[in-house]
């Protein structure tokens, strides 16, 4: 495991991890360097031994400031974007957690990417941080759903003015298996935050989809499958 600190301060309010592997020889660019807050560091998490989600782990495990801000080694942070985290927290004192947006992924409360987040370390800690199972595909909603659950839905905040840019196409690409298990784990989260089966009828409709879906998941994960199989 290697942690590369390219912008240090001794004593930051925001730690920015960024995990990446050494053969992407990844350099900061310059808004990163040059924010308009002064009081952070960057922690480059380069191995390629690891998944994403261990890399996160490692860096909220080195980071010395209360808040960690996240992003990719294939995104590029406006100038002001620790300060506008920064403020955002010291603001909503009950706050732990944010999500943003990025600009070629639809996004949206509830629907967390992992290369524009920003959460406090204590309360990332205790729930264990990234959850390796889903290394590849969902992590990032699974690590907010998890902080929702844990310590409630109105501590954890969406701004819909954060956003990073994606450079180059996007990495991820859907892995049906994680997709399932996920599924299986936040069944009525699933179908009432993420994918609504009609957006028309409100949450109502995908409670009750995913309460069936709880008691009867062969049943509706064979629906799912004819349903994906006739999707244009």
């Amino acid at each position: 495991m290697s942690i590369i600190r390219p912008v240090e301060h001794s004593d930051p309010i925001v730690s920015v991890v960024i995990p990446t592997i050494p053969e992407n020889e990844y350099t900061v660019p310059e808004t990163l360097r040059n924010q308009t807050e002064d009081r952070y560091e960057v922690i480059l998490v380069s191995d390629g031994s690891i998944n994403r989600c261990e890399a996160r782990n490692q860096g909220i495990r080195a980071a010395q400031g209360d808040i960690i801000a996240q992003t990719d080694d294939d995104c590029r942070p406006d100038k002001t974007w620790i300060q506008d985290i920064h403020e955002t927290f010291t603001n909503n004192p009950n706050a732990v957690i944010l999500g943003g947006c990025l600009d070629k992924h639809h996004s949206g409360p509830h629907r967390y990417i992992g290369a524009n987040i920003a959460y406090r370390k204590k309360e990332a800690t205790k729930i264990g941080g990234f959850d390796s199972e889903f290394a590849g595909w969902r992590a990032d909603t699974d690590f907010g759903w998890r902080m929702e659950i844990e310590y409630g839905a109105g501590r954890c905040l969406f701004d819909p003015n954060l956003e990073v840019e994606h450079v180059g196409p996007l990495r991820t690409s859907i892995n049906r298996n994680l997709e399932h298990k996920f599924r299986k784990q936040y069944p009525i989260r699933y179908f009432t935050l993420l994918y609504p089966p009609n957006i028309l009828c409100g949450e109502q409709i995908g409670h009750i989809i995913g309460t069936i879906y709880l008691n009867i998941p062969s049943l509706m994960e064979h629906l799912i499958s004819i349903r994906n199989k006739i999707k244009p």
